[in-house]
Formats: structure tokens, sequence, C-alpha cells
């Protein structure tokens, strides 16, 4: 029998090299900011107290979220934004953070990621080639962080929330800045528990939430919360 040699790598590695080549150019558009960071209310963004989600969040879900192909990734990964947002708002006093610049944190977090897989799939589309699991990973880990810091500052969103959503996981260390971003880390536990429990390793956010001082009952309130519930199943 002959041994076929396996060219599967070297298709990967074909298409990533054109992809990165598309990629970088359609990185360097970044789109307006949709909202005036420095005067939102983020209660009414999130649709608080039960109110129809507004139409600016709706309008940011259409920008970052339309892309070939991809939509329905990027819908997920910002739904997981905008639960984090709204969890983070909850848990801000109670670990001591500042509430909005803790909801802004959470709302951005991942925006890095959406971008740069915005600009993939737009690549993807115009080349006719699609990365695989592992190429399209490897470059949001490259490209997200650049993406983040180029859009926070162009969007002129607060410098303490564009700290936290830059360097959320960091920043917990620092005593400082590690309110703020407890809740950014809790929070997001939550929002992956209510949309993608399959994702969400079981005791962790316990484990998290008993680190950052969240009280039982307050986790047990937040994750039975109605009008966090009520905005998840208005994101599907």
């Amino acid at each position: 029998m002959l041994h076929r040699p396996n060219r599967q790598p070297s298709l990967s590695l074909e298409v990533r090299r054109t992809i990165t080549s598309e990629l970088r150019e359609r990185l360097r558009e970044l789109p307006a900011s949709p909202v005036d960071w420095a005067s939102l209310d983020i209660t009414a963004l999130l649709g608080a107290n039960g109110a129809p989600v507004d139409l600016r969040l709706q309008a940011m879900t259409r920008l970052l979220c339309t892309a070939p192909a991809r939509s329905q990734e990027l819908r997920s990964m910002w739904n997981e934004c905008v639960i984090t947002a709204a969890c983070a708002w909850r848990l801000a006093d109670t670990v001591g953070a500042d509430a909005l610049n803790s909801a802004i944190a959470g709302l951005l977090h991942r925006l890095g990621d959406i971008l740069t897989l915005r600009a993939i799939a737009e690549a993807e589309h115009a080349s006719g080639k699609r990365l695989d699991a592992t190429g399209k990973a490897e470059l949001c880990a490259e490209l997200g962080g650049q993406q983040l810091e180029r859009a926070l500052r162009a969007w002129g969103v607060p410098a303490r929330a564009a700290a936290t959503a830059g360097e959320w996981q960091r920043l917990r260390e620092f005593p400082s800045a590690a309110a703020d971003a407890a809740a950014v880390y809790v929070a997001r536990l939550l929002a992956i528990e209510l949309l993608t429990p399959q994702f969400c390793a079981p005791g962790m956010l316990d484990h998290a939430a008993e680190e950052a001082g969240v009280p039982k009952d307050v986790l047990s309130a937040i994750r039975a919360d109605a009008t966090i519930r009520k905005l998840a199943t208005n994101l599907q």
C-alpha cells in the first residue's frame, strides 16, 4: 500500500497565510463608537427594571455581530458580554467595586476578540477560504488584545473602565483595581453558567464568588434574577 503524504497541515497553513494577509488590512478600520461612554446610562442600555432592551444595544448587536458565516459565533460572544455587564452591575456594591465602570468593562471585555473574529469572517468571505478552529483561536489570541486596546482608545471609553476591560484577569492581583476586576470575573462566570452551562466547570463560580467576598445569598439572588434572565431571553 502506498503511503500518501498528509496535506492537511500544509493546507491549513496556506489558508492561515491567506486570511492573515487579508485580515491585517481589515483590522485597521474600526467601527465608530456606538454610544457616548462618558455619559452612558448603563441601566437604560441593559433594560434594567424590566424595561425593554434599549435600541442602542440592538444597534450594537447588529454592528458587532453581522459577518459572513460567523454571525452566530459573534452573537454568542456578545451575549456573554451583555450578561456579564448586567451581573457586574449587580455585584459591584457587594465587592466594593464601581458599578458603572464594572458594567462597562464587562460589556467590552471581549470586544477585541469580537472585532478580530468579525474581520476574520470578512477575510474568509473575500478569499473563499475558511480557517480551522485552531487557526481562528490563535489569530484571536494574537490580535484580540491589540484590537481591544485600539477600540477602547478610539471609542473614548473612560480610563478606569478601559483598564478593567483590558486587564480584568491580571488586575485582580492589585488592591487598587481588584474590586472592579473581581466584579467582572465573577459576572463572566455567572454569564457563562446562564448562557452556556455546559462550559462552566462545576464549583468554579461558587469558589470565585467566595474568593471575591460575595455572600451565598447574593450569588443566589443574581442567579435567580428575573431581569437578567429576561435580558438573556431577549438576546436570543
